[in-house]
């Protein structure tokens, strides 16, 4: 434990952060696996937008939201094309 003032509030500080930033990609990969598993507009939409809002924070990087989002339209895609057959 740190024994100076600054340093403990800093703590603190990480502490309350991290768990803000856990909360958040948790909640998108939540979003991410509805997507996956119930393909459908509404749901691809709600994904998108959890992962724009975290990528906009800069809590994941903006080159792992967008590979992120193609996945996630590539395997919509593919459901959609079997679904029309």
């Amino acid at each position: 434990m740190a024994n100076i003032k600054s340093n403990i509030k800093n703590i603190r500080k990480t502490a309350r952060r991290s768990a803000r930033n856990k909360h958040d990609i948790t909640a998108s990969r939540s979003k991410i696996k509805q997507a996956r598993n119930t393909p459908n507009t509404t749901n691809l939409a709600a994904a998108y937008k959890k992962i724009d809002s975290i990528a906009s924070k800069r809590k994941i990087h903006k080159n792992k939201a967008n590979r992120l989002k193609s996945r996630l339209a590539k395997a919509n895609n593919r459901v959609a094309k079997t679904a029309v057959k």
